[in-house]
C-alpha cells in the first residue's frame, strides 16, 4: 500500500547512520510514524524536506508486510524561518506538537486538528509578542474541537446564559461553566471564579479561529487566570499533565 499525504513534521530523530524517524500529523490519518531511510543523506528525494515542522507532500509505502511505513520522497510545501531563530516561540510549538502525540486523534478529528496546529505555526511565525499562555489556550482549542464540551456562554448545570459583564465560575469537575446559583451546591476545589475579562480570553479561545486571537487586547492576570482554569479542565477530564519534558497520564 502507498499513498500522497501533505504531513506536518512534529518530531524527528536519528535512525542508524544515515536514515531518520520522523512523526508526521496528517489531515487523513492523524499522527503517524514513518522511516526516511537516507533521509541524512538523500537531497534528491527530501531536500529541505525532513525538518521539524516542515510542512510536506510525502509519498509513503507500507513496508515489512504492513509494518511500518518509509517515505519514499517528498516536497517541500512550506517550512518555518522565526522558528528557527527564536528558541522561545520553537519551544511553544514543541510544547504543543507532543500534546497532540499523547491526545490519541481519532480519523475523524485529523483534519481539524492539521488545521489548528498549522494555525498555530502561521501565528507563531508573524505575532510580535506571543503570549506565554498559546500553548495552554491551543491544547484547550483542540481539545474541544474533538468532542469535548465547555461553553462559555452558558451554565452547564441548568443552562441559563449570561452577557458579557456577569461572573461565572469555571469548576474544573463540570463540563462547562456554572452560574453562581449553581456553584453555591458545588464542591469548592477546582473552582475558579471568572471576571468579564477572563471570560472574554476564554470565549476568544473557544469561539474565534486562532488566526483572529487578540490576546494582548487583555492583561496578564486575565490570560494567567483564564490558562490556569484550562489546564486544570484539561488535567481533570484528559487526565495529562506536562512531566519531565513529556506529556504523560496523571
Amino acid at each position: 500500500m502507498e499513498f500522497n499525504d501533505r504531513s506536518l513534521v512534529l518530531r524527528l530523530g536519528p535512525f542508524r547512520e544515515a536514515d531518520l524517524w520522523l512523526r508526521l500529523l496528517s489531515p487523513t490519518r492523524g499522527v503517524f510514524s514513518a522511516f526516511a531511510f537516507g533521509g541524512r543523506r538523500s537531497r534528491r528525494r527530501f531536500g529541505g524536506c525532513l525538518d521539524i515542522f516542515n510542512e510536506a507532500l510525502f509519498h509513503v509505502k507500507s513496508q515489512a508486510q504492513g509494518r511500518y511505513w518509509s517515505l519514499q520522497e517528498a516536497l517541500l510545501l512550506k517550512g518555518p524561518e522565526r522558528l528557527r531563530r527564536d528558541w522561545r516561540r520553537l519551544g511553544m510549538a514543541v510544547n504543543c506538537a507532543r500534546f497532540l502525540e499523547a491526545f490519541r486523534l481519532t480519523p475523524d478529528g485529523a483534519a481539524t486538528a492539521h488545521s489548528l496546529f498549522a494555525e498555530l505555526l502561521n501565528s507563531l511565525e508573524g505575532q510580535t509578542a506571543p503570549s506565554p499562555f498559546l500553548p495552554v489556550f491551543f491544547r484547550a482549542r483542540l481539545t474541544i474541537s474533538q468532542g469535548y464540551a465547555l461553553s462559555p456562554r452558558h451554565c452547564s448545570a441548568c443552562g441559563q446564559p449570561w452577557g458579557n459583564d456577569d461572573h461565572a465560575v469555571f469548576y474544573t469537575a463540570a463540563s462547562g461553566m456554572l452560574c453562581p446559583a449553581c456553584a453555591a451546591g458545588a464542591k469548592r476545589e477546582g473552582f475558579f471564579r471568572f471576571q468579564p475579562d477572563e471570560l472574554g480570553v476564554l470565549r476568544q479561545v473557544l469561539e474565534l479561529p486562532l488566526a483572529h486571537w487578540a490576546l494582548d487586547a487583555y492583561p496578564e492576570r486575565a490570560q494567567k487566570n483564564c490558562a490556569g482554569a484550562l489546564d486544570g479542565f484539561l488535567r481533570y477530564h484528559l487526565g495529562l499533565g506536562w512531566e519531565g519534558n513529556r506529556f504523560m497520564s496523571l
